[in-house]
């Protein structure tokens, strides 16, 4: 009975996600020809000035790598500001950064300030900037030469167009919990074009999200927001009905976290600020003022937070039945060990099995559209085996400690940038 119940709850899930691949699949082929063209070859009348805030807390590591390759973007120098704030770092950053700033006067800027959070970094750098456009570029992200160039092509087609996100890989993965989420990334190369397509992008990421300046001016600047100051930002350019667009060829590399306990507190952090926010701008939900993010992508988003926990949860404990009996059976005839053997009276034919093949066809799909989507082409038949085995294990644990910090309001102790150490 008990068994039942979980299925028959487990169906409007699948239900659900059929619908939400099949959509973006079907918007796909129908703008296939919309998005080849938004990629093509487009010379650009006019240049306009952009600033990039790169803010700071213990980079040291990596923030030469990444100023770097912003002085290496195909962009007019004259044009380019780059903006380094130093939140209260312990270690050498401010130095790098001053050291930058000696060797590229006039492009390159060395600010410092207090500990306070990111929000209030890239704010300070808003505060400096006077350009046209402004974005900003975690420490430890990375762009590619042609990267501005396609993005800043957006705003010039499309005068409407008030932010572009890029597209994100991993750079260099290497651990098993990298390359799980080398695969993570490239589906998020397809949904976020897909939803780019719909005017539902969800968030504009800190990896070089550029807005136009003017949008500051009508929303306001970044909040510390639930620790996820890049998704609200997002919320409330929904609400002001500012459109958002996305570059799948503007390139650009983060280090993603290379051990499980960096992986769990970051998407830890990620599913509840969503889930916060979320509720703080709950006014938008199903209001078809605010077209396909209000009525879809939101909504669908938050009801997959619980129900991604309860499918998890429902395989859990489909998986322990099965080998329950397994060793009943074991118990009660002995083990007696042979080949396996492939035989299709065997196969299980039941209704949610199909419907679960039906699922992981489409997300195979997706992976390789996501594939040919971008010019980096992902080592997808060496990740996707790890993403397969070791993602669903993590699931239920940061998505269940968000539901339950969220609803008990926990505090974020975890979360380096609330801390001054």
């Amino acid at each position: 009975m008990i068994e039942q119940i979980l299925s028959a709850l487990m169906y409007p899930f699948l239900f659900l996600s059929i619908f939400f691949e099949v959509l973006l699949l079907v918007s796909f082929f129908e703008n296939k020809k919309k998005i080849d063209e938004e990629e093509e070859e487009y010379p650009l009348t006019h240049f306009p000035t952009v600033t990039v805030a790169v803010p700071c807390w213990n980079e040291e590591r990596t923030l030469a790598a990444t100023l770097d390759s912003l002085l290496a973007l195909e962009y007019p120098k004259d044009k380019l500001s780059i903006l380094v704030v130093d939140d209260g770092s312990r270690d050498a950053t401010l130095a790098i950064a001053q050291k930058y700033e000696a060797q590229y006067p006039g492009i390159v800027y060395a600010l410092h300030k207090e500990n306070g959070g990111k929000h209030t970094a890239v704010n300070m750098a808003l505060d400096r900037s006077t350009s046209d456009l402004f974005g900003c570029l975690d420490a430890d992200s990375f762009v590619a030469s042609h990267t501005l160039k396609n993005i800043v092509t957006y705003f010039e087609r499309d005068p409407t167009i008030m932010a572009v996100t890029p597209c994100i890989h991993i750079k260099h993965p290497t651990t098993f919990i990298q390359r799980m989420q080398a695969i993570e990334y490239l589906v998020g190369v397809f949904t976020r074009k897909m939803f780019g397509s719909l005017d539902a992008i969800q968030v504009t990421p800190g990896p070089f999200s550029i807005f136009r300046k003017e949008v500051f001016q009508k929303i306001g600047k970044y909040h510390k927001a639930h620790n996820t100051e890049d998704f609200e930002i997002t919320l409330r350019m929904h609400k002001a009905h500012l459109r958002i667009a996305n570059s799948h060829k503007a390139l650009v590399y983060t280090v993603g976290p290379a051990t499980a306990k960096g992986f769990f507190y970051q998407r830890l952090r990620w599913a509840r600020g969503f889930l916060e926010n979320a509720i703080d701008y709950r006014e938008l939900f199903f209001k078809k003022e605010y077209g396909n993010f209000g009525m879809f992508t939101l909504p669908m988003a938050f009801m997959f937070v619980f129900y991604g926990l309860y499918a998890s949860i429902f395989a859990i404990y489909s998986g322990m039945r099965a080998w329950g009996n397994t060793f009943d059976r074991w118990a009660t005839v002995g083990i007696h060990p042979r080949m396996p053997q492939f035989d299709l009276f065997y196969v299980n034919t039941n209704f949610m099995s199909f419907i679960v093949m039906f699922m992981f066809t489409m997300l195979l799909l997706v992976i390789y559209i996501s594939n040919t989507l971008t010019d980096d082409r992902q080592q997808f038949y060496r990740n996707f085996p790890i993403f397969f085995i070791l993602y669903p294990f993590f699931v239920p644990i940061f998505l269940g400690k968000a539901v339950f910090d969220t609803l008990f309001k926990q505090k974020n102790l975890w979360v380096l940038q609330d801390t001054k150490k």
